[in-house]
């Protein structure tokens, strides 16, 4: 099944009645909602597997179960908690399967293949910053806050997008957030007085 994607204005229907449509058959309602859920769906299983091109898979797997199971939705619950559960589960049994393979070409052939890379800390490269440097105060952050960072700061999602991804609250994707960039700030202020030195 191929969805056309028209450029133009977005539909001012909201999830659930997209979903219905969907359900009725009505391509152009689904259009809608792969144009609303398409890019922060793929930052989000990007993020979760380090591999852009996995991630468009799986993100257009996640839509044509949503497109299958239109019809079986209740459009009085938020349609974003459903469409990222799906993603997330897709996601997580990607990168199993990955990691298995992962083990088992390491037991089998003595050395390792690598595992998902970590997404780039492109915020300290925009100030200036060299990439390894940006790395390592990346890593100093726990993987929910770096998620929560990333898709907040760098990648501009609203932290009411972010929290329907991750199935948390919005206050605690903002919590996430301001630890990040507290600890971001300790860290490269750190380096910055070590480079003085």
């Amino acid at each position: 099944m191929a969805v056309a994607l028209s450029p133009g204005p977005d539909d001012a229907r909201t999830d659930g009645a997209l979903v219905e449509a969907t359900g009725r058959g009505d391509n152009e309602a689904f259009a809608v909602l792969v144009r609303r859920y398409v890019r922060p769906a793929t930052l989000l299983v990007a993020q979760f597997l380090g591999v852009r091109d996995e991630a468009e898979d799986i993100v257009q797997d996640a839509l044509l179960i949503v497109h299958r199971d239109a019809r079986r939705f209740d459009a009085t619950r938020p349609f974003a908690p459903w469409f990222y559960a799906i993603v997330r589960r897709l996601a997580a049994n990607r990168r199993s399967r990955s990691l298995r393979r992962a083990r088992l070409l390491r037991l089998w052939r003595g050395r390792v293949t690598g595992e998902p890379a970590s997404p780039p800390a492109e915020a300290a490269l925009n100030a200036g910053l060299d990439a390894s440097t940006a790395a390592r105060a990346m890593r100093t952050l726990s993987p929910m806050q770096r998620a929560c960072f990333e898709l907040v700061e760098i990648r501009g999602l609203s932290c009411e997008e972010v929290a329907a991804m991750h199935g948390i609250s919005e206050s605690t994707v903002r919590q996430h957030v301001f630890r990040a960039r507290a600890s971001l700030r300790s860290v490269l202020s750190d380096k910055a007085s070590e480079g003085s030195e």
